[in-house]
């Protein structure tokens, strides 16, 4: 209860430790290390660049990779341990060590990007899969069934980034069907961010047994057909069609219910055109350009990070943090880093 852990402010430190507080507690929701209170008693975080190396070598730390990690799923909305079990029947050999292994995937590639390269984009581009012989063996990919995860290319053509991982594309589905409007509303909340309120009423969706001649994007298109629902889902379900080659599993597919599975997409953006898509290719291609998805993610980055939005900070800070993402090409570290010395820096207010 002590004002000193609830406001870290609230105490009369000097300028120079105030910084290395504020700068701990963004990075590592922690306190300063040795090296940062020297830096303080030396008068060394007077200035942003002298922040800014503090705050570069402190990314290094594993404090600021696990709480970047804790980020990312948190963007995917996996953050918690969602309940994967499918349909034995249509997809054998899918078990709780599948799941897990698929997970570790995810984790895997995320630390790939941001850790090696940095750009945000690729988060959204990638045809790289980690996988181990297990999951070699269940998508068809050639690997020894020993093997430790490996980073392979996979199904270039058709795969764009964690829009098309197999563990996000199996949460966001039932059982045994896809679901094209939790995959819609991922992308549209979760990516684009877009306010979307949740459904007035419950619902169950349209049986599959009980329309067997339909395909699941036709099935939702029934459903959401009355007007109440025509506002939201005509957002979401265009998103979602997009991912429809995808089965419950992250599987490929090109037919289903003996037709062609129809996977083509759009969205009215905020300025005003409609882009469409046909497939996950094209709508990794267009959420990596979209400056909605860049605002998206910054705005809530710099929240999960400061744990307070961003306009408190200005009404223009928003804009300026993005513009340097962009300038720093979309560099995620490199954001963090902005973030973190934008807040540092912050004069503490007078008492």
């Amino acid at each position: 209860k002590s004002p000193r852990f609830l406001y870290p402010d609230a105490g009369n430190l000097p300028e120079n430790y105030a910084v290395a507080g504020r700068l701990a507690l963004t990075l590592w929701d922690s306190f300063p290390d040795t090296a940062l209170l020297d830096a303080a008693a030396k008068g060394q975080l007077t200035n942003r660049a002298e922040v800014a190396k503090q705050a570069e070598r402190m990314m290094a730390d594993p404090r600021a990779k696990a709480k970047l990690r804790e980020f990312l799923f948190t963007w995917l909305k996996l953050d918690q341990s969602p309940d994967l079990s499918k349909d034995e029947k249509r997809f054998p050999g899918f078990d709780a060590a599948v799941a897990a292994d698929l997970r570790t995937s995810l984790e895997l590639f995320l630390d790939d990007v941001v850790w090696n390269d940095g750009d945000f984009r690729k988060l959204l581009l990638a045809d790289d899969l980690y996988v181990n012989g297990r999951l070699a063996k269940f998508y068809g990919i050639n690997l020894p069934p020993d093997a430790g995860f490996t980073k392979v290319k996979f199904e270039a053509d058709k795969r764009s980034g964690v829009v098309t991982h197999p563990y996000l594309l199996a949460v966001l589905a039932y059982n045994a069907e896809t679901s094209p409007i939790h995959r819609g509303v991922f992308v549209a909340r979760g990516l684009l961010g877009i306010s979307i309120r949740p459904p007035k009423d419950a619902f169950t969706p349209l049986a599959a047994d009980l329309h067997p001649k339909l395909t699941t994007r036709e099935r939702v298109l029934l459903q959401t057909k009355p007007a109440a629902c025509a506002g939201c889902h005509s957002v979401m379900n265009p998103l979602g069609f997009a991912l429809e080659n995808f089965d419950a599993v992250g599987k490929f597919r090109g037919t289903e219910n003996g037709k062609p599975v129809d996977a083509v997409g759009s969205y009215d953006t905020r300025a005003g055109a409609t882009a469409k898509f046909a497939g996950a290719k094209e709508l990794g291609k267009f959420l990596a350009a979209s400056p909605e998805v860049a605002d998206a993610f910054t705005e809530r980055l710099f929240h999960h990070y400061v744990k307070q939005p961003v306009m408190a900070y200005g009404l223009t800070k928003p804009d300026e943090l993005v513009k340097t993402f962009s300038e720093n090409g979309y560099n995620v570290r490199k954001l963090v880093v902005d973030i973190a010395v934008t807040t540092a820096t912050v004069k503490t207010p007078p008492k």
